[in-house]
């Protein structure tokens, strides 16, 4: 892609068969490596072209159908197929992590991708806690809740001590000029390619779909829905929509997750202050967590873009179609009004940012 060379060589790809492709792990890889290819196809240079040639559209819009996923370069493709182990025998975090398929400005923007994957590893260590937490829910153990409810806080706090470690080896001027003009999907929310993109064999009507974001991430939003988060009308309707970019394996346990007890209508009507306090916690912590994303989302996109020099390329947009500085206040100042006030505790303060919009 640097040399200006990538989009000649798609040209000359063969029509390869998908149906040749073996399990969920293939069909993963092969969508990372054929939207790497694509979004490059694509984002080369200025020369935008409004049709995606065959070789790669065909098998990557099937690959994404069997995936449950949209053709576009999304968050699977981004972090959850993107890393594998350096050492086998270690175990697998941010130490021994490295990217399978390198996306522009490799490798000074690997490290995006590898604390993203650290973040998820982070969360998963948490899947056992929300599993005790609904068993205890059903069988009035308080203890063993409280014990669960800890453990969400605990997991809440890693993933915000990880997401703090993206300023350690990415610079924002890197990422906002070389890697997130990558990420950029096609359609109406686009300026650069606004029609959406032919994909040759597959439709001659251009498709649309928002490119890579944090939000298709699908921790978040099980936090919420396990602690019981309501965010605005407009906010809610794009969290929704922003499934159709998550495995569907995913969407079928956050979906379990919603549509399970109320965590937050049990300790509400618990009479255990321990219960209360556990819980508070966690959406402290889930506060905090927010708080930094913020932070760091400013220092990566909304900073660099104002620049006058960038303002013309790129804008503080984010990547998924949302202006994401409104977008993230309001999460987190629902995330603050959904703390409990108890008896004896300081009120968490839902305090402006210093963040110009």
């Amino acid at each position: 892609m640097a040399s200006r060379k990538l989009r000649s060589e798609v040209y000359k790809l063969p029509l390869l068969d998908f149906h040749l492709l073996n399990g969920q792990e293939e069909y993963c890889l092969a969508h990372t490596l054929l939207a790497t290819i694509a979004h490059c196809f694509v984002w080369q240079d200025n020369d935008i072209p409004k049709i995606l040639p065959k070789a790669v559209a065909i098998p990557w819009f099937h690959i994404s159908q069997y995936l449950g996923l949209n053709p576009v370069y999304c968050y699977l493709d981004c972090v959850l197929a993107m890393g594998r182990k350096v050492d086998p025998n270690r175990e697998l975090d941010l130490s021994n992590l490295e990217v399978i398929c390198p996306a522009p400005g490799s490798p000074h923007t690997d490290w995006f991708s590898l604390v993203l994957i650290q973040v998820e590893l982070d969360f998963a260590k948490g899947i056992q806690d929300i599993v005790d937490i609904y068993d205890s829910m059903d069988s009035e153990d308080e203890r063993r809740l409280i014990l669960g409810l800890k453990g969400i806080e605990n997991t809440v706090r890693r993933m915000q001590q990880t997401t703090t470690r993206m300023y350690e080896r990415l610079d924002p001027a890197v990422f906002y000029n070389v890697l997130r003009p990558f990420y950029e999907g096609w359609g109406a929310h686009s300026k650069l390619l606004p029609e959406g993109l032919i994909f040759e064999g597959i439709s001659d009507t251009p498709l649309q779909f928002v490119g890579g974001s944090a939000a298709q991430s699908s921790t978040i939003q099980v936090l919420d829905a396990v602690l019981g988060v309501e965010h605005s009308e407009d906010a809610d309707r794009y969290l929704k929509q922003i499934r159709e970019y998550m495995p569907a394996g995913h969407r079928e346990f956050l979906y379990t997750v919603e549509t399970g007890p109320s965590l937050k209508t049990y300790v509400q009507q618990s009479q255990h202050d321990g219960v209360k306090t556990a819980y508070n916690q966690c959406l402290k912590a889930l506060v905090d967590f927010r708080t930094s994303h913020l932070l760091v989302a400013v220092d990566y996109v909304l900073k660099p873009s104002q620049n006058k020099e960038e303002r013309q390329h790129h804008s503080a947009q984010g990547t998924g179609g949302t202006n994401f500085v409104s977008f993230l206040k309001s999460t987190r100042g629902r995330t603050v009004r959904s703390v409990l006030q108890l008896d004896g505790d300081t009120p968490v303060v839902n305090k402006e940012l210093n963040i110009n919009t």
